[in-house]
């Protein structure tokens, strides 16, 4: 079985993309949300992530349950890009672990592995193909005001700590260039078609 990693920037459209592949039948591995769950629900992941952050990082819900204060965390770490890497470095280990899980008891020719920073956390090297999803920096900085209400200055922070689309653009195999959402499934369907036919 095959693990096709898809990223791109923050508002690129890599969500959207991986909908399409799902509709398709193909199993997406969703690594944000598998982290949010490692947060919310690691022991280990939450001793540490105490430790890091100061008891403030969690928060008992309304059936005094531990829950992530992620308003709280993501105020931490997205204006301090070393806290940000150290807090990467506590859920990423356990985020593959989450993944080799899934990945064996999953039937499929091949899966998709989306994650945001596929490259910047060296989670490419798990994977036997990548694909970017492209978007122009004003098109993801609309996007994203838009969808999180959000200020411009609270995006471009954000990016600040995501590589540069050349970076990103030198590791990929494949390109989505997303300025036409309509084209999507097109290029779902097809690349769906290469690989079943690989």
């Amino acid at each position: 079985m095959k693990v096709i990693g898809l990223t791109g920037g923050i508002g690129s459209g890599k969500s959207t993309v991986a909908v399409h592949f799902n509709k398709l039948g193909v199993p997406v591995y969703i690594a944000d949300d598998a982290s949010k769950k490692v947060l919310n629900s690691d022991p280990e992941a939450i001793k540490q992530v105490a430790l890091l952050l100061g008891d403030e990082a969690y928060v008992k819900d309304d059936n005094d349950n531990i829950q992530a204060n992620r308003k709280f965390i993501a105020s931490q770490v997205f204006q301090n890009k070393e806290l940000l890497e150290k807090l990467n470095k506590i859920l990423h280990p356990l985020v593959r672990v989450h993944f080799k899980n899934w990945l064996s008891e999953t039937q499929a020719t091949y899966v998709i592995y989306e994650a945001a920073i596929l490259f910047e956390s060296g989670g490419d090297k798990y994977c036997d193909k990548t694909i970017l999803v492209w978007s122009s920096e004003k098109d993801r900085i609309e996007r994203v005001m838009h969808r999180d209400n959000v200020n411009e200055a609270e995006v471009t922070q954000r990016l600040k700590n995501q590589w540069s689309d050349i970076q990103r653009l030198e590791k990929a195999n494949y390109v989505i260039v997303n300025n036409d959402l309509h084209k999507i499934p097109d290029f779902v369907k097809t690349f769906n078609q290469f690989m079943l036919n690989d």
